[in-house]
């Protein structure tokens, strides 16, 4: 007999979302994953304002993928109007991003310790030492992007200021002591998510699913065309009235449902050869850490930022040609599109998000799991909600 099970309020992530299960035996038959935040219409929003405001109101989506935001649709607008960025400044753009990767990654670490450590005392130990990490994260972004959250130095056409060499000379003087905390804290995740696995009887490739896998590049983000996207609406498939409570849509690549995120960077970019499930794709993502913060001191040492970072054109078009901006989130590939006139105004926008892309891959990932053990799929994609609701 098949029962159907419904989670709304899907705890240790990140917005109000839900999960509608069929179970039969105790196992996951079929299930759907679904977003609940309110649509707040930022692409509605934008539609006849000036596109050099797009970067600061499109950062506002979220608190977490603040930056990720801004950069994409800095990009989108400058590929409308054929507005040429200083190489400098598409590379501190490319190191808040990164830093945000790693801030965004630690903090899903701190928001699943609940998972990973009964232990109160190794849980909150585990947990200041992540923040010591992002500590320097979040003055790294201070200092480069201007705030910590939603940071105003991302302007269409580059970085309004300049980094001086005393300031990035203190950001890389830090790099070595932050790189063994943060390689400690990776030994500490890793061995608990483990005993993790051992202690809830989770099969390595738990959570696993076949879809193919989507990812623009492994560390900035590089533009494709975007007629290869196409949405599904939740009426067209979603059972019951999750039709109309479900606040997200469900995009498709060629026609395909995908996995995008750190997995999906490693496969395409690296070689990797995934396992399936959801435990790697914790350890993959906690692996990003790394790699991202030895890209931040790469880069930092090979540039300077005092010249000038801003072309200060203003942003312009015929109406008609599509900008497209693209950048690798902590959770895959965002996306915006915009169209502008003459003028400068925005007479479209859409921006498309990591999470949107993974509500299929989460539900397929449910699939022949235990109902009991649903959550832990969800939070293996850390999924972002609020961003997906935009």
């Amino acid at each position: 007999m098949i029962k159907k099970v419904r989670l709304e309020g899907i705890p240790l992530t990140e917005g109000h979302s839900g999960l509608h299960l069929e179970v039969e035996g105790g196992i996951v038959r079929k299930g759907y994953y679904y977003a609940l935040v309110p649509v707040r219409g930022f692409e509605t929003l934008l539609i006849g304002r000036s596109a050099t405001v797009a970067p600061l109101l499109t950062t506002r989506v979220c608190g977490l993928c603040q930056i990720t935001h801004s950069i994409a649709s800095a990009k989108a607008v400058e590929s409308a109007s054929g507005i040429e960025v200083p190489e400098e400044a598409e590379v501190l753009r490319e190191v808040l991003g990164l830093t945000v990767r790693i801030y965004n990654n630690l903090l899903h670490q701190i928001t699943i310790s609940e998972d990973l450590f009964p232990d109160k005392g190794e849980r909150f130990q585990f947990i200041r030492n992540v923040q010591r990490v992002r500590k320097f994260t979040g003055e790294l972004l201070e200092s480069i992007g201007g705030e910590i959250i939603h940071s105003p130095n991302i302007k269409v056409g580059g970085i309004s200021e300049p980094v001086e060499d005393f300031v990035k000379d203190r950001i890389l003087e830090q790099i070595p002591s932050v790189e063994l905390a943060l390689k400690e804290s990776f030994e500490e995740f890793s061995e608990a998510l483990e005993k993790t696995w051992e202690r809830e009887g989770l099969e390595d490739d738990f959570g696993k699913h076949d879809f193919d896998f989507f990812a623009t590049d492994l560390y900035y983000g590089k533009v494709f065309d975007f007629e290869r996207i196409t949405f599904v609406r939740p009426q067209e498939f979603l059972p019951d009235d999750l039709k109309f409570r479900a606040t997200n849509l469900y995009p498709l690549v060629d026609g395909k449902p995908v996995e995008t995120g750190p997995r999906a960077r490693a496969v395409l970019f690296k070689g990797y050869v995934p396992k399936g499930g959801v435990k790697e794709l914790h350890l993959l993502r906690a692996e990003e850490n790394l790699e991202a913060l030895k890209r931040i001191e790469s880069l930092l040492s090979s540039y300077s930022f005092t010249g000038e970072l801003w072309n200060q054109t203003p942003p312009s078009s015929d109406g008609e040609t599509l900008g497209i901006g693209v950048h690798e989130a902590p959770r895959g590939v965002n996306i915006h599109a915009v169209k502008l006139d003459k003028r400068g105004k925005i007479t479209y926008y859409k921006i498309v998000v990591p999470t949107e892309f993974n509500f299929f891959a989460v539900s397929e990932s449910l699939r022949g799991v235990p109902a009991a053990k649903a959550e832990f799929v969800v939070r293996g994609y850390d999924p972002c909600i609020v961003c997906a609701a935009h």
